[in-house]
């Protein structure tokens, strides 16, 4: 099984460099997310950069998992089935929750669910005209590898890795931010929807964890802010920050995890639960 901190090595910072460069305009058809100059609005110079502390695409479903916190179908059983006619706002949202949803079966074993998600994750990434940037085809891959969890794991992990770089080299970093996006609500929709969630020391980490990954996407995702969609979604955010913001931790980088100064309290738990349920709702296809 691919651990936490194997997994939060791989995309656990964002850096924004600036640099200069010249890519081919894409073919595909997008709305507003074109990449706009955060290096500039961050105040960074040529050569700087600024780190970001932001969920790995894994690490809440494996850590739920590699703590023997049990499986609860039921919070992901509501696949979508009708992903077509949406707003690439949307649709970049929905793939990073998919993701999400991919690997929290797959880790648990739960092959045909994860077939299912694998399926919206292929076509999601159709949709955005990235199916591309995956090396070989992805259910195919799914299908072949089902007794193997970490292979299926390193799978999803690739599938997310090409996207973010395809959006890179082709100046539509606004639709990553979004599929990352997507991942945030998802873990932490998961996190504070596991029946273990009120009592459990080692959930409540990983809950605290979002504290500082939900400030950092509100950031970033402001840049944006333009876009109603967008805009209607930070006002939300901005509710989900302020009831994080009193829980306090000291963050362990070689573990990864998250140390409570005290338990996070019953009521609390349920106002943020009650909250990040409200933004899944308004986002999920």
């Amino acid at each position: 099984m691919v651990s936490p901190r194997q997994i939060a090595s791989i995309i656990l910072v964002i850096h924004f460099t600036l640099s200069a460069c010249t890519v081919d305009e894409p073919t595909e058809i997008v709305d507003d997310f074109r990449t706009i100059n955060i290096a500039d609005s961050l105040g960074l110079n040529s050569g700087d950069a600024k780190i970001f502390l932001l969920p790995a695409p894994l690490q809440i479903v494996s850590a739920l998992h590699i703590q023997s916190i049990p499986y609860q179908p039921e919070l992901i059983r509501n696949v979508p089935k009708d992903l077509t006619g949406n707003k690439e706002y949307r649709i970049a949202l929905n793939l990073g929750i998919n993701t999400i949803d991919l690997g929290y079966s797959t880790v648990y074993g739960d092959y045909q669910m994860a077939i299912n998600y694998a399926t919206n994750v292929k076509e999601l990434m159709e949709i955005l005209g990235i199916r591309s940037a995956l090396k070989s085809p992805l259910i195919k891959r799914f299908e072949e590898n089902a007794s193997n969890v970490d292979s299926l794991s390193s799978i999803i992990l690739e599938a997310y890795s090409a996207s973010h770089e395809y959006f890179q080299l082709n100046e539509r970093e606004g639709v990553g931010l979004l599929i990352l996006t997507g991942c945030f609500i998802e873990g932490l929709y998961l996190a504070t929807g596991v029946n273990q969630a009120v009592e459990n020391r080692q959930v409540h980490g990983l809950i605290a964890l979002h504290k500082e990954y939900s400030a950092n996407i509100l950031l970033l995702l402001s840049f944006y802010r333009n876009n109603a969609d967008v805009a209607n979604l930070l006002d939300k955010l901005e509710a989900l920050v302020i009831e994080l913001e009193d829980i306090n931790y000291d963050y362990n980088s070689s573990s990864g995890k998250a140390v409570l100064d005290k338990p996070i309290s019953t009521g609390r738990l349920l106002k943020i639960k009650a909250t990040i349920l409200d933004i899944r709702r308004s986002v999920r296809i």
